[in-house]
């Protein structure tokens, strides 16, 4: 099995999958990049967006009371991201935008079949 994923494009976010285990080139956060095999996997973690479907709803209600939107900045909802779990550290990867988080998935998928 030989299969690349690509998470972004600049910087590089690349999942390169081989039969023993799996390259990640991570431009963004150095210290993640490297080749773990998937015998060091214990789990996988994708994580979503709350925020922006709750805000939503919250500052139309607040519109109609008072007129003032409750959640003035966006910078403090909860990202995306995906946390691999190895036995001896965690690589996380922020998710900015859909198409990153559609090949999370597939990372997550193919991830999960290799620790069963």
């Amino acid at each position: 099995m030989s299969e690349n994923i690509i998470l972004r494009k600049n910087p590089k976010i690349e999942f390169h999958f081989s039969d023993s285990g799996f390259q990640l080139i991570d431009e963004q956060t150095v210290r993640n990049s490297g080749f773990y095999s998937y015998s060091q996997l214990q789990s996988i973690e994708l994580n979503s967006i709350w925020f922006p479907k709750l805000a939503k709803w919250l500052r139309v209600i607040t519109w109609i009371f008072n007129g003032v939107p409750y959640f003035p900045d966006a910078k403090s909802y909860k990202k995306a991201n995906i946390v691999i779990y190895l036995k001896k550290e965690n690589l996380g990867i922020w998710l900015t935008n859909s198409y990153m988080v559609t090949q999370a998935k597939k990372i997550k998928n193919l991830l999960d079949n290799k620790t069963k």
